[in-house]
């Protein structure tokens, strides 16, 4: 089996070394050859000087930020092998990856061992207690099983992503959403896309043990803002649970808002202080959770409210 790596990286001085000393440091099993492309979307900052002190690292520059989804297509477009290996420049990958695709022998696969940090920072925390209960019982995945398979039955519940995917170049070009752009929600259409209109198994294996680098500072509030312009350019466009929800949500509170603004924020607060009491697992993370909750969610719900407003007039 022969991989081209591809890193999509958008202004990733901050990590982009590290995820690059370890896709080098990969220990390549006898008769795999490998073939590394960086994708530069654009970016601004030093993530390409750092890159071009790596010799084995072919560098591919879009002339503007045109988004992950782009990126990546661009870098399958020009692999040399049949099979792609997609890695985000925040994940760092242990020297075993290679060895262990192959042992598996199965593709489309994805990492199933994160190593996310639940107390490294309140919003860790808090990321960390929503997945547990969004995703019950498949996260962490080493609690449930080696293997998950996910299908169209447990879709929505099985926790995906493609910071660290192997699938062949054909699958992946033939479920790229034919829109994409910025604020697409590129991963999990993608993924869909594969489940539903290709009819095909994704296993996520925790065997693929990489380590996810998360966020910092006001890095974290932008990314959750943009999380919610993918949320609503993916579950916003037909009718599901998150979509009802939203909506009834997003009614109720307009009318409190217009018409009885302190039943609404009363409202807002014991829905907090409900949330984290869900949530918690021990009693040091009720804290956590009450500090970064309404920050976080209001980040998130002007993105999302952003996209769905671009969505409704076609922008």
């Amino acid at each position: 089996m022969d991989i081209s790596i591809v890193i999509p990286v958008y202004n990733g001085e901050e990590t982009i070394k590290l995820c690059l000393d370890a896709v080098l440091g990969l220990t390549i099993p006898e008769g795999m050859n490998i073939e590394i492309l960086l994708i530069n979307d654009g970016s601004t900052d030093r993530t390409k000087e750092i890159a071009l002190s790596y010799p084995n690292v072919k560098i591919i520059d879009l002339e503007k930020n045109m988004g992950r989804a782009k990126a990546r297509k661009t870098g399958a477009e020009h692999a040399k092998y049949e099979n792609i290996l997609l890695i985000d420049t925040r994940i760092e990958v242990f020297s075993d990856l290679l060895q262990n695709i192959q042992k598996i022998g199965y593709q489309p696969l994805m990492a199933g061992s994160l190593n996310d940090e639940k107390y490294k920072s309140e919003y860790d925390t808090l990321l960390y207690l929503i997945r547990r209960k969004f995703y019950h019982p498949y996260y962490p995945q080493f609690k449930y099983a080696k293997e998950l398979w996910i299908t169209q039955e447990n879709f929505l519940k099985a926790p995906k992503g493609t910071g660290c995917l192997l699938l062949s170049r054909e699958l992946f070009l033939k479920s790229i959403p034919d829109v994409i752009a910025k604020d697409s929600s590129d991963d999990t259409a993608i993924l869909k896309n594969m489940v539903f209109q290709n009819d095909t198994k994704i296993l996520r294996h925790t065997d693929l043990n990489i380590k996810y680098h998360s966020r910092e500072g006001n890095d974290v509030y932008s990314w959750i803002n943009h999380r919610g312009k993918t949320f609503a350019d993916h579950y916003l466009r037909f009718v599901n649970k998150f979509s009802i929800l939203y909506f009834s949500a997003l009614i109720v509170s307009a009318y409190l808002f217009l018409f009885y603004p302190f039943r609404l924020l009363m409202l807002i607060v014991s829905a907090i202080i409900l949330t984290a009491l869900y949530l918690y697992e021990d009693h040091k993370d009720i804290i956590p959770v009450m500090k970064q909750l309404p920050i976080l969610g209001f980040a998130f719900f002007i993105g999302s409210l952003e996209k769905l407003i671009k969505i409704i007039f076609k922008k």
